[in-house]
């Protein structure tokens, strides 16, 4: 008694033997259920047009209930009984399907360049980090060690020792500041290098193999002889030796001073002495003091160019170097070194004369020292992120923890209320529990970040407000007398068409994706008008959370006065979008997706375009992949550059054609589950997708460069466009939401994914809304504190990268592309985005930089982003009737930055109403 199988065509489209031909994966095919005769036990097919398929059928079902079912396996899902379904954590993986065996996309291994480095070592052949904050230290720039192998640790600046010298350089940056233009500066010479000379280890560094990737912390080896682990946020560089291994302390200036051994007894370069515990540093030309820890007693010796400058084991370059000569050896624990910058400003006579200046916002520099001296027993080891939703009193929270899983160094012992210490960012210290907020220091520095101040605490647990859920629609409805040209627009924009080459995916990734996107706006805007029109007042707080009865009987009543889009218009629309999404996760497009061994990623083969507009077609076809060959194809795509970006408006169209028919977002959940697992995967548990690919959970924003972008700037990580990365993470919360419903509570394992989907992508989205308005958005007002100094003048970071930001974007020159890039796409998640205060400072300089060049600003759309800030800032009428004399053809183009002259008109009239300023 085999049920009906309905639509399954992958099944299919894998089974059907070659002779009976393709079968057209577009087709909704419906395999009719088969007769069993009990006489011969053998299937008859009940029409004859299905013989191609009959005898595949009961391998058919099999494959399909195994799909639902066992081979989804979704981490800790298992079914213990008929009545019993364990469910999921909130880190178990959304699937452990094989992108390649159980959902059928083509794989290709990557070469060269596009490779990873060998500084993966036993990592290699596993999911790896694309976009991490370490990137840097990992890439293939950094296995011959160059200047550009840096990383900003906060409040820290780490790269490769000078040569001579195996280990690390230790720096402590400052800010420059220009009216548009921050960085994270540092004179090379300042550093102190800390590592080795010893002949027996080599200069080559793997990351370490005995313990899981982290997304706060990268720990690497150079062989058996040391280790290193560099985290976010930590105070001291630390670094152990085996086996005997001699450290070596090395400086490009010259001692301003003796060093004084633990803290009472100087001793001459040129002698031995015996440390028991640490030696003081002081440098002429910086002016930095540095204290250098040992688990153990060391002799020392050191050299100095004014004392040793013809001593023939001197390394060049170097002014000083201090080698540790014996100590004790250990077969059991290694001999751990760590140091601290102490003073960064000891004499007042340094060579930059900002670190004179930073010294003041750390007032009592003895009682922070002597904390250092305290707890510089404790490391951290290893650390991990936990998560934990809560509902309390109705109001929607996550709890993340930072558990920096600490230890006691060799040599150490551990009172019971001694804690770890740590640097936490402003954010951080707001969101720490209640019960953790006097583990806060005030020991705090001046960072890139804000006021960064140590935190006596081995565990952070972090509380974020998660608010309302995402939505469809604004907080309120379109006001009224926006209503009529509302109506007209989305009258007309219901039948938009998508071109005939997105059809057959044979485009980019990214604007394919807008497009489909603003087809799926449009149907949301279309289908909230008819519920507008067609609801009650007791149904008002279900459908928006911020609207007085008064304005919303206004809506309804000039609603039901227009003619709207028809259910039929707009179910022809959700099948088109429906086309338009699924040609990109079938296996059917002339671009398509592969599966990326390598790395552990969905990527884009990349469409080399022949032809004139529409009817162009790819020239190529895999396994030739112009996008894997190319970092400028795509945007980069095949190189990890911007895939929240690209595969978040896939996702909302995903979520859109779902919301309208739920059936066809089971039938292609898994497909659409490949975006999300690569981009915005929660679980370090899925063999195939590395965890959370853009997300830096210790800056609270997302990374957009990749594998390669960022490789050959010494600024690190970089990303552009705030608001794209806010709007990707929304567009997961949606789906999850849409896919809740779509499988009801009866299919438990489905309706669990989907709530983790919903869950994380909530928490996503609300963490980077916050970031925007800390690192991008820029004013001062009684409710927001300025993270830049007074310096910077401009509204808006165009780029934000590790230790710089800049009015700028890699595009464009003018200023006000810095702006729109940070205001696009018009969704409801950006009134949470855009504060109202914000948005009265930023648009005087849009609209005056627009007007200086207004065929550019207009015929790339950016004319389209003035009227939603105009909008925002409290001009709703007058940016309304500036958006309607924007001509169509800005709307119908890629300039038009995927927007829809009825998403433009919503967009302005439903934000709130504000003071003009």
């Amino acid at each position: 008694d085999f049920p009906r199988v309905k639509s399954y065509k992958k099944t299919i489209a894998i089974m059907a033997p070659p002779e009976y031909g393709a079968i057209n994966k577009d087709e909704d095919l419906e395999l009719e259920a088969v007769q069993v005769s009990e006489a011969s036990s053998h299937a008859v097919p009940p029409k004859k047009k299905n013989c191609a398929v009959v005898g595949l059928i009961l391998l058919g079902v099999s494959i399909f209930v195994k799909t639902r079912n066992d081979s989804l396996n979704r981490g800790s899902i298992t079914s213990k009984s008929d009545n019993h379904i364990e469910i999921p954590t909130s880190t178990a993986p959304l699937s452990t399907e094989s992108p390649e065996d159980d959902i059928g996309l083509l794989t290709v291994d990557r070469d060269e360049i596009a490779f990873p480095s060998k500084i993966w070592g036993e990592h290699l052949g596993k999911p790896l980090p694309t976009n991490s904050w370490y990137q840097n230290f990992v890439a293939h720039n950094a296995e011959s060690p160059n200047d550009n192998a840096r990383i900003y640790t906060v409040p820290y600046m780490i790269d490769n020792a000078p040569s001579g010298l195996t280990g690390l350089r230790v720096h402590w940056p400052v800010m420059k500041v220009s009216d548009g233009d921050i960085q994270m500066i540092y004179n090379y010479n300042n550093g102190l290098s800390l590592g080795t000379k010893s002949e027996s280890v080599g200069q080559d560094y793997t990351v370490a193999d005995d313990e899981e990737l982290s997304p706060l912390a990268v720990s690497l080896k150079w062989g058996k002889f040391m280790s290193t682990r560099l985290l976010q946020g930590m105070p001291y560089t630390t670094m152990n030796y085996f086996r005997g291994t001699l450290p070596s302390i090395t400086s490009r200036h010259l001692l301003a001073s003796p060093p004084i051994v633990d803290n009472k007894e100087e001793f001459e370069c040129g002698t031995t002495i015996t440390a028991q515990r640490e030696v003081q540093l002081h440098f002429k030309d910086s002016d930095f003091t540095w204290i250098v820890f040992f688990s153990r007693p060391v002799q020392l010796k050191c050299k100095s160019a004014s004392f040793d400058e013809n001593n023939p084991g001197f390394i060049p370059d170097l002014m000083f170097e201090m080698n540790v000569v014996n100590y004790k050896k250990d077969t059991t624990n290694p001999l751990t070194v760590r140091l601290i910058l102490a003073e960064e400003c000891t004499s007042g006579k340094g060579d930059i004369i900002q670190h004179c200046q930073d010294k003041k916002e750390l007032a009592d520099r003895n009682g922070y020292i002597s904390l250092l001296r305290e707890r510089v027993h404790l490391t951290p080891g290893n650390p991990h992120i936990d998560f934990k939703f809560l509902s309390e009193k109705n109001e929607n929270k996550a709890k993340i923890t930072f558990d920096w899983n600490s230890s006691v160094v060799e040599g150490g012992s551990k009172n019971s209320d001694e804690q770890l210490l740590m640097f936490a960012l402003p954010h951080h210290q707001s969101n720490l529990e209640e019960s953790s907020s006097d583990s806060i220091t005030d020991y705090c520095v001046r960072t890139f970040h804000g006021r960064t101040c140590l935190i006596e605490a081995s565990k952070w647990a972090h509380l974020e407000e998660l608010g309302t859920p995402q939505s469809f629609n604004a907080a309120r409805p379109p006001e009224a007398w926006a209503i009529p040209a509302l109506a007209k627009a989305v009258t007309k924009d219901i039948k938009f068409q998508l071109s005939d080459n997105l059809k057959r995916g044979a485009a980019d990734t990214y604007f394919s994706g807008k497009l489909l996107a603003r087809m799926a706006r449009v149907i949301a805007i279309a289908s909230e008008l008819r519920e507008l029109a067609s609801s009650s007042p007791d149904k008002i707080l279900e459908t928006y959370n911020d609207v007085d009865m008064k304005s919303y009987t206004l809506s309804v009543k000039a609603v039901k006065q227009e003619n709207l889009p028809t259910e039929k218009e707009i179910e022809s629309a959700v099948r088109e979008l429906k086309k338009g999404v699924q040609v990109w996760v079938n296996g059917m497009a002339e671009a398509p997706y592969v599966y990326d061994s390598s790395w552990g990623g969905l990527v884009n083969c990349g469409c080399e375009y022949r032809g004139e507009g529409q009817f162009g077609f790819c020239k190529n076809t895999y396994p030739d992949c112009p996008a894997l060959m190319d970092v400028n194809k795509d945007f980069g795509n095949g190189f990890y550059n911007d895939h929240h970006y690209h595969y978040g408006y896939h996702v909302y169209a995903a979520a859109v054609a779902a919301k309208y028919d739920p059936a066809w977002g089971v039938r292609f959940f898994d497909n659409i589950l490949l975006y999300i697992r690569d981009f915005a995967n929660p679980s370090s548990e899925d063999p195939y997708f590395i965890q959370f690919r853009h997300k830096d959970w210790f800056l609270g924003s997302s990374w957009a460069s990749g594998i390669i972008s960022s490789e050959n700037s010494p600024h690190g990580r970089d990303e552009e466009s705030s608001s794209e990365a806010i709007s990707a993470y929304e567009a997961v919360a949606l789906y999850g939401q849409v896919m809740m419903e779509a499988f009801g509570e009866d299919d438990s394992i489905g309706y669990e994914v989907a709530q983790n989907i919903r869950d994380f992508g909530t928490l996503l989205t609300v963490t980077e809304v916050k970031a925007a308005n800390r690192y991008w958005h820029v004013w001062s007002s009684d409710t927001h504190v300025n993270t830049y100094p007074k310096g910077y003048t401009k509204p808006v970071v165009g780029m934000l990268h590790q230790s710089m930001a800049s009015m700028q974007t890699w595009f464009a020159k003018e200023d006000f592309v810095s702006y729109g890039i940070q205001l696009l796409p018009f969704t409801p998640a950006a009134e949470s985005r855009d504060d109202p205060e914000w948005a009265a400072k930023v648009y005087p300089l849009y609209k005056k930089g627009c007007d200086a060049e207004p065929d550019f600003c207009k015929d790339n759309g950016w004319t389209i982003i003035e009227c939603g800030l105009y909008a925002t800032a409290g001009y709703r009428k007058e940016a309304f009737e500036q958006a309607q004399k924007i001509p169509e053809n800005v709307y119908a183009s890629d300039g038009g930055l995927g927007n829809s002259i009825s998403n433009t008109l919503w967009y302005i009239s439903t934000r709130k109403e504000v003071t003009k300023n």
